[in-house]
């Protein structure tokens, strides 16, 4: 059973979106009806971690907000509001890891205020709340679980970590292992607690993409490491010239191929999972929603839709100034509280390689494509 042929009927879909459904009802009318003060809220939930929460993006730039504007404007006609509940974040994992629920368990929340399910700022790079802990949360929140009509996520990458995907001297296969873990059986886990938290809901998961590739310049790439690392600037020219960076060839293009072979292989899983999840609820819960962010578009690339630096280590995207008072003010305590290491020169520049305003549009352009297609539109 794959997902290209598992079609959404129309009858599914109206069931799914907590419709009224009838042999009489033309779908279109459903979502066109005129304008009335009692229009059932259509209840649109985001989890997830940095590439849904929108790192980097001001609110109405970010592609799940895109989405909403969408489904009031042009599938409802703005005749049904759309009730949207983020609680993605940068830095989200599916799980926590045994050492960090120790160490926030340790700090205690009596103490410290320290709660693993306790939100920060979502441009904070933090593994907590988990994405299973947001759905908890939002479980919470709703009066009725059934009223909750779509559910849009990202995750996997940071249980998988960036910098282990990139680290060119660990495994291939010891990447893929992971890759199959964490986007393939953590994955279902996560998406078959969402299918029974919310049983009417369509769960929409998007899909990664290669952060770097062979189109981004070597020269970029290297700078950017540095930058990321805070390597003192006077030195920089030092390590990134054209000797040092033929001399790095073999290490930056195993670093490259890394990366494609991440978004080749979470997107194999994460459809592969979608799939399996369809299966065992006998009807089309969920779908996979293919990036459209390409090695072409990576960091660097002409063509780029990812934040990248500017001239001297500006950073580009239009939270960094926030970002970094943010960063500067909740870490700190973490680390102290905690003994875990946050490291806040990270979190300051962690916009880099996320959605540019253009790249979120053009992830919110293929969701909409992909539901149009899947519930014939």
């Amino acid at each position: 059973m794959t997902l290209k042929n598992v079609k959404y009927s129309r009858r599914d879909f109206l069931r799914s979106l907590g419709v009224f459904a009838g042999s009489a009802f033309i779908l279109r009318g459903a979502f066109s009806q005129a304008p009335t003060a009692a229009a059932k809220p259509f209840n649109f939930l985001v989890v997830g971690d940095s590439i849904i929460s929108g790192q980097g993006l001001k609110e109405n730039q970010r592609f799940y907000y895109l989405v909403k504007q969408w489904l009031e404007t042009e599938v409802f006609e703005n005749s049904r509001p759309v009730e949207l509940k983020v609680k993605a974040h940068s830095g989200a994992s599916i799980n926590l890891r045994p050492t960090e629920t120790a160490a926030l368990k340790k700090a205690g929340p009596q103490k410290t205020g320290i709660d693993e399910n306790k939100p920060y700022p979502g441009e904070v790079n933090l593994t907590f709340p988990s994405i299973n802990s947001q759905i908890d949360t939002a479980l919470k929140e709703y009066a009725d679980p059934r009223s909750v009509d779509l559910v849009m996520l990202t995750g996997g990458i940071t249980d998988t970590r960036l910098t282990r995907i990139m680290d060119p001297f660990r495994s291939n296969e010891a990447l893929r292992q992971e890759i199959v873990k964490h986007c393939g059986e953590d994955m279902f886990g996560l998406l078959r607690h969402i299918a029974v938290s919310f049983p009417n809901a369509l769960i929409v998961l998007v899909g990664y993409y290669p952060v770097i590739s062979k189109y981004t310049p070597k020269k970029k790439l290297l700078n950017h490491v540095l930058e990321v690392s805070n390597f003192p600037g006077a030195l920089k020219a030092l390590v990134n010239n054209p000797l040092n960076r033929a001399l790095l060839k073999h290490y930056t293009s195993k670093m490259i191929a890394r990366s494609v072979l991440w978004a080749e292989g979470s997107t194999i899983e994460f459809k592969k999972t979608v799939a399996r999840l369809n299966a065992e609820f006998g009807s089309q819960r969920a779908v996979f929603v293919d990036s459209p962010i390409k090695e072409k578009n990576s960091l660097g690339a002409p063509k780029t839709l990812v934040f990248e630096l500017g001239k001297h280590g500006r950073l580009q995207d239009p939270m960094a100034s926030e970002r970094k008072t943010i960063c500067q003010e909740v870490l700190p305590g973490l680390r102290e509280s905690t003994d875990l290491k946050f490291g806040t020169r990270v979190c300051e520049m962690a916009g880099i390689g996320h959605p540019d305003p253009e790249g979120a549009k053009a992830i919110a352009e293929a969701i909409r494509r992909e539901l149009k297609s899947a519930l014939r539109l």
